[in-house]
């Protein structure tokens, strides 16, 4: 087997396992995406109750249970925010991890590639000797007729 041939091989390896990293990138970053879309809906409902809130005349029982749900509502919103971070922080991660494992593919790629630009040099060489060979044999070939 020629050494670009065996780097092939390792090229493979890199390339499925920087498939495996982009998978599980993609995964965190549809996790984030969730993540916030959960925490803008949060925040909608908030506002939302906010406005009610001023529209309504509440009573000072009803006040009191309100501003309790409000408080519980902030604190989910909160809670939210850094779960988002989490992810943030995750898919910022998987993102380093993929870049690592893209330059190692891409790198295995070059030194295959320098191997097969090798090895065609030496072929061509090898060639280029056999026909100099060649060429001088029937020169003193016909030299000596």
């Amino acid at each position: 087997m020629k050494k670009f041939q065996r780097m092939q091989v390792l090229v493979d390896l890199s390339q499925r396992k920087e498939d495996e990293v982009a998978k599980a990138l993609a995964k965190d970053q549809a996790r984030l995406q969730h993540d916030q879309q959960k925490l803008q809906e949060l925040r909608e409902y908030a506002a939302q109750y906010d406005e009610q809130r001023n529209l309504l005349g509440l009573s000072p029982y009803l006040t009191t249970n309100y501003q309790h749900f409000v408080t519980r509502l902030q604190q989910a919103i909160k809670q939210q925010e850094q779960q988002v971070k989490r992810s943030q922080q995750q898919v910022n991660m998987a993102l380093k991890r993929w870049q690592d494992a893209r330059a190692k593919t891409k790198g295995m790629d070059w030194l295959k590639q320098k191997n097969i630009n090798e090895e065609v040099a030496f072929a061509d060489k090898q060639e280029q000797k056999q026909i100099d060979e060649l060429s001088n044999r029937a020169f003193f070939e016909r030299m000596r007729s």
